[in-house]
Order: structure tokens, then C-alpha cells, then sequence
């Protein structure tokens, strides 16, 4: 087989180089949320409590996967730095090791998530209607953990290596999956009745199988720049230690993160199931509308890593400067639509009566904190790639506890803003985030320079 060619990003535009990387990753995110928004409008379709017990269950599950997320950041950053050093078997290696660790995690979590599920689910609410229907999705999500986020490990390694596209087409073919089961599994079709709202986590984790499938097969059949074989998957203490020496903060910025969102929850809960399912309708919005700060900052953490590795941090700093500036005004449009058209966007996904104000409100307050979230995202993606990962948790961690949960605490119970409050607090805090890792940068690339010491470099 003739060999395919690389396109090297230590060389050549910089820009060029963004737009190579960003169009698929930005494009890879819609996938991978396209059937988290299809699934909250089919179970809208059910009622309040049914989005509410949604919307409480995803905050479980995405709380533990935190530290999946630092096994893949910890993971990718290596490879990336191996592959603009020209080591692709080091990279390999690296890469079936980060897949070795997020598998022996999420065997673990799966089976003690499903066993806790009633628990977890009653720290967070204590009503019946919402207990009823969500212990039952609960489980199920435990149970495809595994694949619904290890897909994201597996694609991760992909993206590192430079081929954001092969990790597209297999998420892209997931997601395409998931939306057709989602309904057909909730409401059934025919004499199968379905499973109701278990159903919708059963079909995404289908789709996620098949993709994982797909994905696999680009890493182990020599069509990557990454090749699995069963050695990179035998244990090796050495390589381990370092992913976990690299990954531990970033896990724990995601944990400090989604543990300050349980706490918010804890607080909406307070206030209904309407202001919950209006919370699952403005968070998966802003999550979607922040896609694009997540193909770049894809795109930057590639860059900063291959180019590090390749010992190019004049590369590395420009290719940050220009994706921030690229993002900002991208993202201002974006928070322009959901605030002048929140409204209308409610409505497509079932909210009615008083629900629909409640969710305009919701989703208009936190567009305008969309902007700056998706910023210090991509900065955090910077730091990442330069294998620096603790300014990121530090920030996560000051913005999170120390600011945002007191503030939306005394804005919603005593001062009477009750929802509105928490989601104020939650816009203000990311404007603070965005604005304090962006001066952590300044002052670390001026001082230090990306690159120039040899810690950032694995």
C-alpha cells in the first residue's frame, strides 16, 4: 500500500495550519452534540420531570468523567509532542497506554455508578416524580460510560497525531446512529414498546459502540500516524506515572468544574422541576454554542503540542494569538443569535406556559457568559498542549468555589433572584475565568516563553 502523506504542522502558515486542524475539529463537537440535543427534544416530548430527571443524571455523569478527560488531555499532549519530535512508534505508545488506564476507570466507575445511581440521584433532588423516571436513565448511562466518553479518549489520540478527520468520521457515524435509536428506543415502533426514557441512554451508547468501532480500525489497521498493537497495550509503569503526573490536574480543573455545577443544580432544584428543565435546555445550548471554541481549541492544544515538541514556540504563541482573536469574533455572533432568538428556541424544544419565560431568561443570561467561556477554554487548550496543565485547575478552582457557588448562592436565597441569580453568578464567573487565565498566559509566555524550558517538553 502506498504510503499517504502528512501534512506537517511544525512547517508552513500557521494559519493554514489552524484551518486544516479547527474545520473538522469544530465540526467533530456538533457531531458528538447533535444527538444530545435530539435527545432532549424527543424527552421533552415526555414532560417536565423527564427533562429535569435528564438534566440531573447528565450532571452525574459528567462529573465522572472528569477524570477521563485528564487521561485523554494527559494522553494527547504526549502524543502530539511525539509526533512533532518525528516519533511516531513513541507516540503510538503513548497513546495505547492513555488507553489502557481511561479502560481500567471506566470498567471500575461503570459498575459502582450503576449500583449508587439511586443515591447520587437523591443528593441531588428529593423529588418522587423526578426520582421515579431518573434512577432508571441513571443506570443506563452508567452502563455505557464507557463508550459514550471513551470515544472521545480514542478520537483524542487521533486528533493529537494531526487527523482530526478520521476521528470526524467516526463520530460523525456515531452520532448518526444515536439519533436514529434514540426514539425508536424511547417510544418503540410497532409491537416494541420501547424502554421509555432509559432508552435514550441505551441509543446513544449504541452509536457510540459503532463509533468506537470505527475509530479503532483507523488506529490499528495503518491508515493513522498512530498504530495500536497489543504492545502499546501491555502495562508500562513508567509511561502511566507520566500520564497521570500530567493528567492529574487537568482532571482535577473538570472536577472542581462539574462538582461547582452539582452544587448549582443542588440549588435549581430548590426551585422546581420547570427551572430544571429549562436549566437542561440553556446548559446544552451553551454547550452547543461553544462548539466552535472547542475545534479550536482542539486545534491550538495540536499545534502548541507538535510545534513544542518540534522546538518551534515562536509557532506555538502565534498560532494561539491568532485563534483567540479568530474565536472572539466568531463566538459574538453566536452569543448574539441564542440572546435575540431565545425565545423561539425554547419553544422548538417543548418547553410550554411559564416554562417558556423561565427558559428565555435562562438562556439569554447565559449566552452573553458563552463568549468568555469559550475563550479560557481555548487558553486552557494552549496550556495543555504545552503540557502545563495547572494554571487551567487553578483558575477552575478560584472562579469555581471561591466566587461563583457563594455568589449564586446569596443572589438566589437571599437576595431573592432564585434561578436567575444561579445563572447570573454563572455568567459573571466565566467572564472572571476568561479574563484571569488570559493574563496567567500573557505573563507565562512573556516570562517563560511556550517551549523554552524543558519541563513543557515530555
Amino acid at each position: 500500500m502506498k504510503p499517504e502523506k502528512r501534512y506537517d504542522y511544525t512547517k508552513g502558515s500557521i494559519s493554514f495550519g489552524l484551518f486544516r486542524l479547527a474545520v473538522p475539529s469544530c465540526l467533530e463537537p456538533i457531531a458528538w452534540n447533535a444527538d444530545i440535543l435530539v435527545e432532549i427534544f424527543w424527552v421533552g416530548r415526555l414532560g417536565p420531570e423527564f427533562l429535569a430527571a435528564v438534566s440531573l443524571s447528565f450532571m452525574i455523569i459528567f462529573f465522572f468523567r472528569a477524570i477521563g478527560f485528564g487521561i485523554r488531555i494527559a494522553g494527547s499532549a504526549l502524543v502530539a509532542q511525539r509526533i512533532g519530535a518525528k516519533e511516531p512508534e513513541h507516540a503510538s505508545h503513548a497513546a495505547g497506554q492513555a488507553f489502557l488506564l481511561a479502560g481500567i476507570y471506566y470498567v471500575a466507575i461503570s459498575i459502582l455508578g450503576y449500583v449508587l445511581s439511586s443515591r447520587l440521584l437523591g443528593l441531588l433532588t428529593s423529588d418522587a416524580n423526578v426520582m421515579r423516571v431518573g434512577v432508571a436513565y441513571l443506570q443506563a448511562s452508567f452502563l455505557t460510560i464507557a463508550f459514550v466518553d471513551g470515544i472521545f479518549t480514542v478520537s483524542h489520540m487521533l486528533k493529537s497525531s494531526g487527523e482530526p478527520g478520521k476521528s470526524l468520521i467516526g463520530l460523525g457515524v456515531s452520532t448518526l446512529l444515536s439519533i436514529t435509536f434514540i426514539p425508536l428506543l424511547v417510544f418503540g415502533l410497532g409491537p416494541f414498546t420501547g424502554f421509555g426514557l432509559p432508552g435514550s441512554a441505551i441509543g446513544i451508547g449504541l452509536g457510540r459502540i459503532i463509533g468506537i468501532l470505527v475509530v479503532l480500525w483507523f488506529l490499528t489497521s495503518g491508515r493513522s500516524r498512530l498504530r495500536i498493537g497489543w504492545i502499546h497495550l501491555k502495562p508500562h509503569a513508567q509511561t502511566m506515572r507520566r500520564i497521570i503526573l500530567l493528567g492529574w490536574p487537568a482532571a482535577a480543573q473538570n472536577l472542581l468544574e462539574r462538582g461547582a455545577l452539582l452544587i448549582l443544580l443542588k440549588i435549581l432544584a430548590l426551585f422546581g422541576p420547570v427551572v430544571l428543565a429549562a436549566w437542561s435546555i440553556g446548559n446544552r445550548l451553551g454547550t452547543f454554542s461553544r462548539l466552535p471554541g472547542f475545534g479550536i481549541q482542539s486545534a491550538v492544544r495540536t499545534m502548541v503540542g507538535q510545534n513544542v515538541g518540534a522546538n518551534r514556540p515562536d509557532r506555538a504563541l502565534k498560532s494561539v494569538y491568532l485563534s483567540m482573536a479568530g474565536l472572539f469574533v466568531m463566538m459574538c455572533g453566536v452569543t448574539f443569535l441564542l440572546y435575540f432568538y431565545a425565545r423561539e428556541i425554547v419553544l422548538i424544544f417543548g418547553m410550554k406556559n411559564e416554562g417558556v419565560d423561565i427558559g428565555v431568561v435562562c438562556v439569554r443570561i447565559l449566552a452573553i457568559g458563552t463568549l468568555f467561556e469559550a475563550v479560557r477554554r481555548m487558553l486552557a487548550g494552549a496550556f495543555q498542549g504545552a503540557a502545563n496543565t495547572k494554571p487551567p485547575m487553578v483558575v477552575e478552582a478560584f472562579v469555581r468555589w471561591g466566587f461563583q457557588i457563594p455568589l449564586a448562592y446569596f443572589t438566589a436565597l437571599p437576595l431573592g433572584f432564585e434561578a436567575a441569580g444561579v445563572w447570573g453568578a454563572m455568567t459573571i464567573s466565566h467572564l472572571m475565568g476568561g479574563v484571569c487565565l488570559l493574563a496567567w498566559f500573557l505573563v507565562w509566555s512573556r516570562r517563560r516563553g511556550i517551549g523554552s524550558h524543558a519541563e513543557t517538553r515530555y
